[in-house]
């Protein structure tokens, strides 16, 4: 199980001398932190994105609807000017910018967008700061004395969490960042709300 997955990761950290002593406590915050956030599979989201690789960079006002599997992103003001709309799921999405419509996998339209080879399906569980279940297994996990995790790698990306608060539906991060070499990106959240109804 991915809870099981976790535990043992944290185990191996533990005896890491190069990590922070992770305790059995923490390992047992986190499984319940990370179970408790799990559930939450609906949200809406405002916030600001910014994004930097090799060839482009900028940043973009973002609100976030996310329900199970199917989300909608609207950037306002990315690459300085305009608006965009990515609609879809883990499988399909569209980008819809400057009156046009594209259709294509998630990765390559993230791609095209800000530049950065993000694995979009990884997006809706690294935003609540948890590792995807669906990726490589989270390395490094490095766990806050809350329970929460303060950073972990995966996909390649050293990812970091802050700025928690605690909600209705428990601690969710405020401020996600990822490095991938020289490539990077940073979401600070300004609201977490509960989905539209």
């Amino acid at each position: 199980t991915v809870l099981f997955k976790i535990a043992v990761t944290v185990f191996f950290l533990s005896g890491c001398s190069t990590q922070p002593t992770v305790t059995l406590a923490d390992t047992v915050s986190w499984q319940q932190h990370s179970a408790q956030i799990t559930e939450l599979n609906q949200w809406q989201v405002d916030g600001k994105l910014g994004f930097k690789s090799a060839g482009q960079g900028g940043s973009a006002n973002i609100n976030w609807s996310q329900s199970q599997q199917q989300y909608e992103l609207v950037l306002n003001g990315p690459f300085g000017a305009g608006s965009a709309v990515i609609r879809g799921n883990d499988r399909l999405a569209y980008l819809h910018r400057d009156n046009q419509t594209d259709t294509d996998l998630p990765e390559q339209l993230a791609l095209r967008l800000t530049g950065l080879p993000i694995p979009v399906d990884a997006l809706s569980w690294w935003v609540r700061g948890l590792p995807s279940p669906s990726k490589s297994a989270a390395m490094d996990l490095i766990i806050s004395p809350d329970g929460t995790a303060s950073s972990f790698i995966q996909e390649g990306w050293q990812l970091s969490f802050s700025r928690y608060r605690m909600t209705e539906d428990g601690h969710l991060p405020r401020k996600i960042s990822g490095q991938l070499g020289a490539q990077s990106f940073k979401l600070v959240i300004s609201d977490w709300n509960p989905p539209a109804k």
